[in-house]
């Protein structure tokens, strides 16, 4: 059991090591111009190894946007359970999307243009399916804090729940995206850090559900 756990880890290191080199490749060069070749002479691995690994780049990419999404879901669950009442919840959902938007960027460009609805489920990759899955448990965390909110008063009555879930995670992931293409622009104009720009928007999507506006 020792020996096949030491084998586990080794395997998990092998793999976290090539999908690093992978993202690096893939925000450097693009993902279409970035190929095994490449991934190989960064991760100074075989293309024997990674292939062991890795069947192809589109799976490589698969993998990367599975970690981001698990990190984001880690991350708003000890939000959402952390202490303090719901907007204090609220600011650490926000923070955890921050850290997703920075830390994972082409997890969150793919799950932004993923459309699930046209995917044939029986024939797609499994890492394809624990994507959808953790997207799955990523909004159920978010619904379960939105109803509790409705529950406290909190949050108006009539907000529904799964739509608000969407709402929320566009308002949020545009911000982010608006504050990092025109960060530059808003700081010059508006007289305000990205910082204050962000939290009066995050603010402003708060409002939006709630019973008393902050």
């Amino acid at each position: 059991m020792n020996r096949q756990n030491k084998k586990e880890r080794v395997a998990a290191l092998h793999r976290a090591n090539i999908l690093l080199a992978a993202e690096k490749l893939f925000s450097h060069k693009g993902f279409a111009a970035t190929t095994i070749d490449d991934i190989s002479r960064l991760s100074e691995y075989s293309r024997r190894t990674i292939y062991a690994y890795f069947d192809s780049k589109e799976n490589i990419l698969y993998h990367i946007v599975l970690k981001g999404l698990l990190a984001l879901e880690k991350g708003l669950a000890q939000a959402v359970g952390s202490n303090g009442g719901f907007l204090q919840q609220y600011r650490a959902i926000c923070r955890a999307m921050q850290r997703y938007h920075m830390d994972s960027p082409h997890s969150f460009s793919a799950v932004e243009s993923m459309e699930t609805s046209t995917l044939d489920i029986d024939s797609m990759p499994k890492v394809v399916t624990d994507i959808i899955t953790a997207g799955i448990a990523v909004n159920g965390i978010l619904a379960e804090w939105i109803e509790e909110g409705r529950r406290d008063g909190v949050v108006r009555q009539d907000v529904k729940t799964m739509p608000t879930v969407y709402v929320l995670w566009s308002s949020i992931s545009s911000l982010l995206n608006l504050a990092r293409s025109k960060g530059s622009f808003i700081e010059a104009e508006l007289g305000m850090t990205l910082d204050e720009f962000l939290e009066y928007g995050f603010g402003q999507v708060a409002n939006s559900i709630l019973e008393v506006r902050v």
